[in-house]
């Protein structure tokens, strides 16, 4: 760890490094000649029209005067002495000069080739502490006022610039000097060049400076508003303190763009500098102390906080002479300390916390920027103001706030995923704890119910009384295990409600006889004001009931004697629903919060009466699932009541109106799945042949459950079909016959319940079994899959006996109903009627005595009637096309005999139809035209037997031009209405029997006095 972090300290050294030296070698300053015993002589060296010069070198400095210009013999003067500039000037005088106030005169000249046509421009950037410049002998610009006498000494040290004349060859620079406090002298390079040059060396250093200020800026104020915002991290405030601290000391050096803005008395520019420096000294420790509060010594730092105060204090107090005079020695202490302290505090934190590297990057970035600086100012060389070092270690603090703050995030995000988690096993292990205590705690019921109803053994009063008591409890423990189960179905939004028309009186009737050993002797009366004429209103008696019994038992439980009133009214068309108690009341804190989960008021009959505090948080929730509202009034020791509101029932209300709630999404088709119980729906579509074995199709989107149902029902003679989603299922079932449809519920797309309703829309609950695979076995689960149209279900982890059992149950049920159903058929084929028998003998006796050819040809026919309809094989799934139409001829040539002219037949037949068809289906429909159809003319009619090529189906049509019938009349043919006679029974079954085979049935077009059609289509064989 130790070597991976230095290695990226290291490489991150050498990229800061490398570029602040591109920077430099962007930015240094061209090649020029240096000024020599106060001479600079550029002739031979034209001025750059881009780059500015610098007028370094040896000036001359006449100590401790100020040589007025224009002054003759200027080289006689004795006092005089070559100085380096820019430089320190105190050892230019002798030391019997006072050094607390000292002056002199600068003066160089500058020799050019010849006049330069453009504007010069001469730029100070630091002269300590007053100066003014002559040029060419005239007043050319000044900073404060130099002078010989310290009270007329007036200090001033800002950059200004000095405009030179064109057409000048010789350029002579004078410049007086007087200082007061501190180092004093020409300090920094005086820059040299046309006018552009020199203001575009000037605009890039501002800019440099004003960026790293705009930097420090944005950072101190998202520091300050998180701070205000909520955060309440101390060490944000002192991060952004130090910044500030920053801002200014930046401000105040190289282009002193704050004393440019603000035109500050020398003093105060002094101490503001000093204070910047002191700032950040004194705010580093506390800032990384509290962002690592476990790692500091608070002592310490509050001690070096109280120096730097003291210090602070006395840079304000003290007079700029001597705050300038011991700023460099203190300041390097203080500056000291700061960094001792906090690479303490860093190297603590840096051995456990995490993301520390950015705070170490941070620091060597000001390391290396305080290395330049010290080196900038002991060796001398010329660099531009620099602040990318700053603005890097800005940013890997930004960065450690940013990475501090994503992983907090990410650890807030986690614990809320965990919370949620707990949140929900909470409330599965309460649902569940709820569950496994209302077995026993009904059997504690039943059974302290039987020994009290125990005749032959009776109790005695004593103990009659304590039992009595038990099943109080018990009853009140049953109704909190109830509250448990309904709050989480609330949050869980499974909740669904039966919307009919209700009449309020009788609820709240049943209710208070519910409540009424709830009062425990108490002198309570309760009143029902509700009118007769109330309206009847639009819920869910179940969940009514409930509301008024959470309201009314809350209002029993703290009311000790008085009474309790209903109250109900019409307000806003709707109707409101008041329970009134003289109880004890509550205040208006407490109103707040009374419909929150798990809330009681804090008083002591609260502790008193126990409970969970959910009861009124149901009902708010129940109310408004009924999109009502629900509200409370109250006063302590002034009773309480309650209002709730409830739609009315419209006069489009009936009693058995379904609606469900889309709260209840998951259940969303139970209206519908209602209408599929109770459908008598078709199968799918087969062409299949029935085989010993029965068809099962299994649909789970897991291959590997669907393997495990394979293996486990492969033990027996089951013909097994898988499918891995719902909708290959249903592909299956448009192709396929089957006589169990297996299902696990939880599904994508398209769930079990859902697949399910889907199937009941086309096969009835009796024609094809589905049996469901879910892992929930709560009440509700298994009331959802039974109301979308299932026939049992099994709970995972599925145990292969039960299991098999379940499967050969409904598919014994399924085999045994489809058996049913074609030895119906062939029973009613089978019962001839007493008068077709009798006719057709009476026929058979008078052409015996005519014509006895028609006679046996007559006689063989039905023969053959009779040696087809008493066959076995019309038991069976499908017969042959042939054998049916034979049958068919046979019972219309009898028919023929029997009536003559008045039955006219015509066949069309298409050429190379074999089909197979269920038995009896085309000879029933014939009999149907003709005794129902033709036949009720006096003339008789005409019957077409038509079947069809239609490609990829045979339709097979009947037609007669008989008496037809009226819509409601063909409606009641396919109808079993209770305590009818079989009339049309053959019809039904035929038109269920085409539906278990071909997913369609019979098609009637019928019309009064016209005739009627059937007609039904046979798949063909793929």
């Amino acid at each position: 760890m130790k070597k991976k972090t230095f290695l990226i300290v290291l490489l991150f050294l050498i990229a800061i490094t490398g570029i602040r030296l591109s920077v430099l070698s962007i930015l240094k300053p061209i090649d020029q000649p240096f000024a020599v015993n106060g001479k600079l002589d550029l002739r031979g060296f034209p001025i750059p029209e881009k780059d500015v010069l610098h007028l370094n070198g040896e000036w001359e400095f006449f100590p401790s005067q100020l040589v007025k210009p224009g002054m003759g013999a200027m080289n006689s003067i004795a006092d005089k002495t070559n100085i380096q500039v820019p430089g320190a000037w105190e050892g230019a005088f002798s030391g019997n000069h006072d050094q607390t106030f000292l002056y002199g005169t600068y003066r160089l000249q500058i020799i050019l080739d010849k006049a330069v046509e453009q504007t010069l421009q001469l730029k100070m950037s630091e002269i300590r502490t007053a100066s003014a410049v002559y040029i060419n002998g005239h007043l050319a610009g000044s900073s404060g006022h130099p002078s010989e006498r310290v009270g007329r000494h007036l200090a001033k040290n800002v950059p200004y610039s000095i405009l030179i004349p064109p057409k000048s060859s010789a350029i002579e620079v004078m410049i007086h000097v007087s200082n007061h406090a501190g180092e004093g002298g020409i300090t920094q390079p005086i820059y040299f060049g046309t006018l552009e040059a020199v203001n575009q060396h000037s605009l890039l250093s501002m800019s440099l400076q004003f960026l790293l200020s705009i930097v420090f800026i944005v950072h101190a104020a998202y520091a300050v508003m998180l701070y205000f915002l909520g955060a309440a991290n101390r060490s944000l405030l002192y991060f952004s303190l130090l910044i500030l601290s920053a801002i200014v000391s930046v401000l105040t050096v190289d282009e002193k763009l704050l004393l440019i803005w603000f035109d500050f008395p020398y003093e105060l520019t002094v101490k503001i500098a000093i204070l910047s420096y002191i700032g950040v000294a004194s705010f580093l420790p506390p800032f990384l102390y509290f962002l690592f509060p476990e790692y500091g010594n608070l002592r310490v730092i509050r001690w070096f906080g109280v120096f730097c105060l003291v210090y602070g204090t006395f840079i304000i107090l003290a007079p700029s002479v001597y705050a300038a005079r011991f700023a460099l020695k203190f300041l390097g202490l203080f500056l000291l300390g700061s960094i001792v302290i906090s690479v303490y505090i860093l190297q603590s934190a840096f051995r456990k916390e995490k993301d520390v590297i950015y705070l170490l990057l941070a620091c060597t970035s000001l390391a290396v920027n305080i290395i330049w600086t010290s080196a900038k100012n002991r060796l001398g060389f010329e660099m531009m103001h620099y602040p990318f070092d700053l603005i890097i270690a800005i940013f890997c603090f930004a960065g450690f706030w940013f990475k501090r703050f994503f992983r907090a995030n990410t650890q807030a995000t986690q614990l809320a995923e965990k919370l949620q988690l707990a949140d929900k096993q909470k409330d599965e292990f309460l649902v569940n704890t709820s569950h496994e205590l209302r077995n026993p705690l009904h059997g504690i019921i039943n059974i302290t119910q039987s020994v009290l109803d125990d005749r032959s053994t009776p109790v005695s009063e004593e103990h009659r009384k304590r039992l009595e008591i038990q099943i109080t409890v018990a009853r009140r423990m049953a109704l909190m295990l109830n509250d448990l189960l309904d709050v989480t179905r609330l949050r869980e939004k499974t909740v669904s409600l039966q919307i009919r028309s209700i009449r309020l009186q009788s609820i709240v009737t049943g209710v208070l006889e519910l409540l009424r050993f709830m009062l425990d002797g108490k002198p309570l009366q309760l009143h029902i004001d509700i009118a007769e004429n109330f309206p009847a209103v639009k819920a869910d008696e179940n969940r009514l009931i409930q509301i008024l019994f959470n309201l009314l038992h809350n209002a029993i439980k703290f009311t000790e004697k008085g009474h309790i009133t209903i109250h109900a009214s019409i307000e806003n068309e709707r109707a409101s629903i008041q329970v009134a108690d003289t109880g004890i009341g509550m205040d208006k804190e407490t109103q707040q919060r009374i419909f929150f989960p798990y809330e009681q008021g804090h008083t002591e009959m609260t502790m008193y009466v126990g409970g969970f505090g959910l009861g009124l948080s149901i009902t708010k929730q129940l109310v408004e699932l009924h999109s009502g509202t629900i509200s409370v009034k109250s006063s302590p020791g002034e009773g309480t009541i309650f209002t709730f509101t409830l739609p009315l029932s419209g006069a489009e209300a009936l009693p058995s109106e379904t609606e469900l709630l889309p709260a209840a999404s998951s259940y969303g088709g139970e209206a519908a799945a209602t209408k599929y119980l109770l459908a008598d729906e078709a199968m799918s579509e087969s062409t299949v042949v029935a085989t010993n074995k029965p068809n099962i199709l299994m649909v789970d989107d897991d291959p590997i459950n669907l393997k495990i149902l394979v293996d486990i029902l492969g033990t027996v003679p089951y013909s097994i079909s898988t499918a891995t989603s719902a909708a290959e299922a249903l592909a299956k079932l448009e192709f396929g016959h089957f006589d169990l449809i297996v299902s696990d519920v939880m599904m994508p797309h398209i769930s079990g319940y859902e697949l399910t309703r889907i199937i009941r829309e086309r096969y009835a609950i009796s024609e094809l079994p589905i049996l469901l695979l879910t892992a929930r076995n709560r009440p509700e689960d298994i009331f959802a899959g039974f109301q979308s149209g299932a026939n049992d279900y099994v709970t995972k982890p599925v145990d292969s006996m039960e299991l098999r059992s379940r499967v050969r149950a409904l598919t014994t049920l399924k085999l045994s109903i489809e058996e049913r159903l074609r030895i119906e058929a062939a029973f009613l084929q089978a019962q001839i009627q007493p008068h077709f028998l009798f006719n057709t003998l009476n026929s058979i006796a008078s052409l015996g005595t005519m014509d006895t050819s028609r006679m046996l040809s007559l006689l063989e026919e039905f023969s053959q009637y009779l040696r087809i309809s008493f066959d076995f094989q019309n038991s069976e799934r499908v017969i042959p096309l042939e054998r049916e139409l034979a049958l068919v001829r046979s019972y219309l040539y009898i028919e023929k005999e029997r009536y003559g002219e008045r039955i006219d037949i015509h066949w069309k037949l298409d050429s190379g139809i074999s089909i197979s068809l269920p038995p009896l289906s085309i000879q029933t429909l014939v009999e149907n035209a003709l005794h129902h159809g033709i036949l009720k003319r006096a003339s008789g009619g005409r019957i077409d037997i038509h079947i069809t090529d239609k490609g990829d189906s045979i339709e097979v049509c009947i037609c007669d031009n008989g008496v037809g019938m009226s819509e409601e009349k063909q409606n009641q043919v396919f109808e079993k209405q209770a305590g009818a006679a079989a009339k049309g029974i053959g019809l039904r079954n035929t038109d269920r029997r085409l539906k278990q085979l071909y997913g369609t049935g019979l098609r009637m077009d019928s019309f009064p006095g016209q005739g009627t059609a059937v007609s039904f289509h046979i798949p063909k064989k793929e």
